[in-house]
């Protein structure tokens, strides 16, 4: 069969703005899980109502107001991710390392002690990693049950084949390209796979992603007669991701006829910024208790995704094994992240002892997606039905010992789908713990922090194809180590 494709044009960016920019991607960037100083994660991320530390610009700007000299403080962060991948029973697994900076602040105070009762003004800047996005996740197994050249034949239903350069650029016409999909004659707008039914292939995928998520803090809080404690702040988000899914399917048994193997590319990359404002809340109206509370606006971020994918095919037919690429796409649009709301109880005993107990309130059913040339209503409809408001919970506790501290914390993430998801129960769990040694002048901590979640992952699906289903289970280990100083 001899392709030939009469292209009358270069196409606009709304022809190709089915390859990303959906539900996906506003919980990648909305559902946070946020680094901080050795001694906020050693505590679980569990620090609003107890104030003091650097990472409570992103939490409660409030907290801030508890300091009483000018701080400055430094974290880096280790963090070692493994996925193991369960697809068809056959498990696989991979890992990645790399090494960050987890907070850097500074804390500048400034007393007042006027007759109005103000105490001190505080003034603060921090930058804080909110999201770490480098893993690898290896795929590996056997389909009796369909190809990925199903999901290209289904995909390309409808149109006639001289427009699917241009309707589907980056995934049907690719496998029209390459032998994979043929039209199911007599019917000239149906197709069907080049196996026309024949399964058995081996089928691999490697994903490989990396980035990162931070947020700049800039902010102001006040301290009345040491009872009442009340902050603002600003933060300015910056977000980095590539991802790159790499898709085989290789006839190892011979099972089907003339095919060999086909490789399919996928490639993004997403950057962008966005800003947010944060108001906060403490009161204390003993000296052992506090009681804490903010609110954080949405995230108004500004995104541009680049992208391209290819199909490399191979069959006993050299004259039908073909490499094609997609042309390469470019789109700018907005992303309004959900408010959030949060709670915090604290103790302090004895000046020895330290307890904390956050709650934060998250709907991801608000994120919304908008661009001024694409209206995104399938995509904010997804969101509304797939996403709900989460519930999450951090615990952290501290004991002191002289100049010498011992933390421990806990947090449990609730899963942001709805009941009925498939990935309803996909909840992730923070254990950590940690300890530190303080002087009157500088400060050293150091922390350990367990991170484990699953869900349930399809290489390709929709369009009436869907693939079996791969179980994903998460374990990330995270050090992080931090240097301040006090005057």
């Amino acid at each position: 069969m001899k392709r030939i494709i009469i292209v009358l044009g270069i196409l606009t960016s709304l022809a190709s703005i089915g390859y990303a920019q959906n539900e996906v991607d506003a919980l990648r960037y909305s559902m946070l899980n946020p680094g901080g100083t050795a001694r906020y994660t050693a505590m679980g991320g569990s620090f609003g109502a107890l104030g003091a530390d650097p990472s409570v610009l992103y939490f409660n700007p409030a907290g801030m107001g508890v300091y009483k000299s000018s701080d400055f403080s430094f974290s880096t962060g280790f963090v070692i991710t493994n996925n193991y991948a369960n697809f068809g029973g056959k498990e696989t697994s991979d890992y990645d390392f790399n090494f960050n900076i987890n907070n850097i602040s500074y804390i500048g105070t400034i007393p007042v002690n006027n007759n109005n009762g103000l105490t001190s003004i505080n003034i603060g800047f921090s930058y804080n990693r909110l999201n770490n996005f480098n893993e690898n996740i290896l795929i590996d197994g056997t389909n009796d049950y369909n190809s990925m050249t199903d999901w290209f034949a289904a995909r390309a239903n409808g149109m006639h084949y001289s427009n699917l350069y241009g309707d589907d650029n980056f995934y049907s016409n690719l496998a029209w390209e390459s032998y994979l999909i043929d039209q199911n004659l007599p019917d000239t707008m149906s197709y069907v796979s080049a196996y026309y039914g024949q399964y058995g292939q081996n089928q691999k995928q490697f994903i490989y992603r990396e980035g990162n998520q931070g947020e700049y803090n800039f902010a102001l809080s006040a301290n009345i007669m040491q009872k009442v404690f009340v902050g603002a702040s600003m933060g300015l988000q910056s977000i980095r991701y590539e991802e790159v899914k790499t898709l085989q399917e290789n006839d190892v048994d011979d099972l089907i006829a003339d095919f060999n193997s086909f490789s399919f590319k996928e490639y993004l990359e997403t950057r962008g910024s966005g800003i947010n404002f944060k108001v906060g809340v403490l009161f204390a109206p003993t000296p052992w208790v506090r009681f804490g509370g903010s609110v954080h606006t949405p995230t108004f971020f500004d995104l541009n995704d680049n992208y391209y994918t290819s199909i490399s095919s191979s069959f006993e037919d050299p004259n039908k094994s073909h490499k094609i690429d997609s042309y390469y796409g470019n789109f700018d649009y907005e992303l309004t992240s959900p408010f959030k709301a949060n709670a915090s109880l604290g103790f302090i005993i004895a000046k020895q002892a330290l307890i904390n107990v956050d709650y934060e309130y998250v709907d991801y059913s608000l994120a919304r997606l908008r661009s001024f040339d694409y209206g995104f209503f399938d995509e904010n409809n997804n969101i509304r039905n797939e996403y709900k408001a989460s519930h999450n919970v951090k615990l952290g506790l501290e004991y002191r010992f002289g100049p010498l501290a011992f933390r421990a914390g806990g947090a449990y993430y609730d899963t942001p789908y709805t009941s009925g998801h498939i990935n309803s129960g996909s909840n992730y769990l923070v254990y950590s713990g940690g300890m530190g040694l303080r002087s009157d002048y500088m400060y050293f901590d150091v922390s350990y922090s367990y991170i484990s979640g699953n869900n349930t992952y399809f290489m390709y699906e929709g369009y009436g194809v869907n693939s079996p289903a791969t179980d994903i289970t998460m374990a990330r280990s995270r050090i992080v180590t931090t240097l301040g100083f006090k005057f």
